[in-house]
């Protein structure tokens, strides 16, 4: 409480300040995660790897998020969420130039691993500070600001990768982010306070999760963030296919359907948020889980283009909404003590559910079609959604946030 307090107390200057480089580092975090994308092809010609090594090129980034974002959580906890920010920062501007040097892909591969640790130490340290520092009964709204910063770089990646390597060289876009992010950091050394050293928890890891995630909100905010994941990973693999098959459209058309969705996520974000504090959490997540479920209805029955943005359009609300209520949820399950460790798991659940839906979706393609994807989706988050409205209100509240 007293670290939460002290953050309170600063001057609303220097709060802001801290915030905007959070926000800042969550952004950079997200846009590394496309980045490479645009450039596969570039890849494939520069080193002649084969698809499997491209596709491991890209694994590699995420892999190091899976198993290190638990220990990773606890060091936000123990050592302060400032040590986590700066190193996390550093690493990613090291993963990059890494990339930006390389000429065949054991060092592409190596610099993505590197890029992928700093990026979940990074993440977790600013979504904890975000947190930390989100006025009384606002905490909803502080966190879809974040979330929204996910949307940008989501956005922004796969921009800055395919733009800036056309008009200059492979090397810009990763030199560029290697610049913003040493940039970042120090400027994440001055502003970020140092006082911030919290207390180890002094119980098992499996038994804290156990604890927080077993029942209740936890236990809802869990279910959400890997349903939900689940499903945007299921239709990030579908849809692209289905678009191509049926609608002939072209990787650029079906690029930009996919950023209006990400727009539509990246503005309601707060809104969802504020919309959690003031009325509860279960509003925006009922209604969430019911327009994805919806959305992917739309894509099954909807015919052309405007057809498809439409559904990913109510795909991009109904996901910003369910994760404007999961991660508070999930926040407040943990705790303040605990709190870094809570994104901790945050990002291991996001990451199992967006590993499930790819296969998923790749499986149903394979022994049925795109429409029984979609179905399968819109079944599983009704169901969601009904058995969240049908649930007794106790146990989908919390006591208001400090």
């Amino acid at each position: 409480m007293r670290a939460t307090v002290a953050s309170q107390s600063r001057p609303l200057p220097r709060r802001r300040a801290i915030v905007a480089i959070a926000v800042a580092a969550v952004t950079i975090d997200t846009a590394l995660l496309g980045l490479i994308a645009p450039l596969l092809p570039e890849i494939e010609r520069r080193t002649g790897a084969s698809e499997w090594a491209l596709g491991a090129s890209l694994a590699a980034y995420a892999v190091p998020i899976v198993l290190l974002s638990l220990p990773l959580g606890r060091l936000a906890d123990s050592l302060g969420r400032r040590v986590l920010v700066i190193a996390g920062l550093l690493l990613a501007a090291t993963g990059s130039a890494v990339i930006a040097t390389s000429g065949s892909l054991p060092p592409l591969i190596l610099g993505r691993a590197i890029q992928g640790v700093g990026s979940a130490a990074s993440w977790i340290g600013a979504l904890a500070i975000v947190s930390d520092l989100a006025p009384p009964g606002k905490r909803g709204e502080a966190i879809g600001f974040a979330l929204a910063a996910t949307g940008a770089g989501s956005i922004a990646g796969p921009a800055l990768g395919g733009v800036t390597a056309d008009l200059l060289s492979f090397a810009a876009p990763f030199l560029i982010v290697c610049g913003v992010s040493v940039a970042l950091a120090l400027a994440a050394a001055t502003v970020l306070p140092t006082d911030s050293r919290r207390r180890m928890p002094q119980g098992p890891v499996w038994a804290t999760i156990r604890g927080s995630i077993g029942s209740g909100i936890g236990a809802v905010a869990t279910a959400m963030t890997v349903g939900g994941a689940c499903a945007l990973g299921l239709i990030e693999v579908v849809a692209p296919l289905d678009f191509d098959s049926r609608l002939d459209l072209s990787s650029s058309a079906i690029g930009l359907l996919f950023a209006g969705s990400i727009a539509v996520d990246a503005a309601l974000a707060p809104l969802g948020g504020r919309w959690g504090d003031r009325r509860g959490r279960r509003g925006p997540a009922v209604a969430g889980l019911t327009l994805t479920a919806g959305s992917a209805l739309l894509l099954a029955v909807l015919g052309g283009t405007l057809g498809a943005g439409l559904a990913l359009g109510v795909f991009g609300a109904g996901f910003s909404l369910t994760f404007a209520a999961a991660v508070p949820w999930l926040d407040e399950a943990f705790g303040e003590l605990e709190r870094g460790f809570g994104y901790g798991v945050l990002n291991l659940l996001y990451a199992t559910g967006y590993t499930i839906g790819p296969l998923l979706g790749g499986v149903l393609l394979g022994v049925a079609s795109a429409d029984a994807a979609y179905g399968l989706t819109a079944v599983a988050l009704g169901c969601g959604a009904a058995t969240l409205l049908l649930r007794p209100r106790a146990s989908t509240t919390t006591a208001p946030s400090p």
